[in-house]
């Protein structure tokens, strides 16, 4: 949803309230907001997130799409006795994709101090989001929930960045308030993009293969940056193969992962359990708890996964298709990691780094039975990433809503099942 700038009836109204003999209410605020507002339901959700904080509103100007692809304007303001109510007012329409307007644009405090913002700093969203800068609208870079935006002059141009609280430089401008900041929520329009069919709430009743039919016309057009985030899961239900295949089919641009991914697809190629469990079979294996680590020492006896592949010891599986393939990829360790293998990045920061390095231009992402690595990307990634959770527990897909990606699709199903009918899909259409 896009905003534009009130035009005359709206500052007639802020005006008008200026001139009144009573003592008006303390607080007003002109704001508006352009967008599919009646359909979509959030002309309901901006009056009752007013009303709701006690405040009241005034509308100067509501023009009404004339047909269902035209957006509809709203030019209003809204008044209110409490300063916090007032800010919490200010948020609430922020996130609807409203525009608060300000006569001079954002509020800009320095960070004193490297890696702390000023208290007031404004707290950024996953939605594509823009500033009002010296009469400039600057679209903010890098957009991501739980930062902030600041504003820097490069070569005599502004540009508006979302920087992580820790990344914060002293000196920089920071952005304070909600005054002149404009948020386009894009899931909350109308007819959104490829995935307006799994629109509805998580649901352990829709058809696996249907859902599997429309994810596979969306990352089969081989015009998309498909970013896998996959968990153990994957290796233990016996999907690794169809995985593998997706990989080397070319559908995969990366994989962000953990340590323990990595130890149990080797483990399954090098000994043909998972956990001590025989993939094939389902019987656990004499010895086979001490698997996984016999896997970790025999990577790290080489040096690196890759340096296994070299020896001729790995020849198949996930990690062999994604290094023999080249995309990019990241393990991040835990504290509940045995080993971990060489190739895991045990610094969190650093972690978070690398994984934001590889999502930066995702179009999609595909969350496999991973909640820990999927609400880790789910922070990182800006809401117009189309996302697909699947996991068969449905809490996994509710913690990301909650925590606020709202665009995530949830597909409550085993995850070994749901790549073997996808690589079955897209595989078979193209060999």
């Amino acid at each position: 949803m896009n905003s534009e700038r009130p035009n005359d009836s709206a500052r007639a109204l802020s005006a008008d309230n200026a001139k009144s003999d009573g003592p008006g209410p303390p607080l007003r605020k002109l704001f508006c907001a352009r967008g599919h507002l009646v359909d979509s339901g959030i002309m309901k959700k901006i009056l009752d997130a007013i009303v709701r904080e006690g405040g009241s509103f005034e509308i100067a100007q509501f023009d009404i799409g004339r047909t269902n692809d035209d957006p509809s304007t709203l030019e209003a303001a809204y008044t209110v006795d409490d300063e916090k109510a007032s800010e919490r007012i200010a948020r609430h329409l922020t996130d609807l994709g409203v525009e608060i307007i300000s006569d001079s644009g954002v509020n800009l405090e320095k960070a004193s101090v490297r890696g702390v913002a000023p208290r007031n700093f404004y707290s950024t969203t996953n939605h594509s989001t823009s500033v009002d800068h010296n009469g400039s609208l600057l679209q903010v870079e890098n957009m991501r929930m739980d930062g902030v935006v600041v504003i820097r002059d490069n070569s005599d141009k502004a540009r508006a960045f979302c920087v992580k609280l820790r990344d914060l430089r002293k000196g920089d401008q920071i952005v304070v308030g909600l005054d002149g900041i404009k948020v386009a929520p894009e899931f909350i329009e109308r007819d959104r993009s490829e995935f307006g069919f799994m629109v509805s709430d998580v649901s352990s009743e829709r058809v696996v293969r249907t859902v599997v039919d429309r994810v596979a016309e969306v990352i089969g057009k081989r015009d998309k940056k498909v970013i896998a985030v996959a968990g153990p899961v994957v290796a233990h239900t016996g999907g690794g193969e169809a995985f593998s295949a997706l990989v080397a089919g070319g559908f995969i641009s990366g994989l962000l992962s953990g340590n323990a991914l990595a130890v149990h697809d080797i483990e399954s190629q090098l000994y043909g359990t998972s956990l001590g469990i025989n993939i094939k079979t389902g019987e656990p294996v004499e010895g086979g708890h001490s698997h996984h680590l016999r896997a970790i020492n025999e990577i790290c006896r080489a040096g690196s996964i890759k340096n296994l592949i070299e020896e001729g010891a790995l020849t198949s599986g996930v990690m062999y298709s994604v290094i023999k393939t080249g995309i990019p990829y990241v393990l991040a360790g835990s504290i509940r990691d045995d080993g971990p293998i060489p190739e895991a990045i045990t610094d969190m920061n650093e972690a978070q780094d690398a994984y934001f390095k590889i999502l930066e231009g995702a179009d999609v992402c595909l969350m496999l039975s991973s909640m820990l690595h999927s609400i880790a990307v789910g922070n990182m990634i800006p809401a117009r990433v189309l996302t697909v959770c699947v996991d068969i527990n449905p809490a996994v897909v509710t913690k990301l809503k909650d925590r606020g990606s709202h665009q995530t699709i949830g597909v409550v199903t085993d995850v070994g099942l749901f790549l073997h009918l996808l690589a079955e899909r897209l595989c078979a259409k193209n060999s």
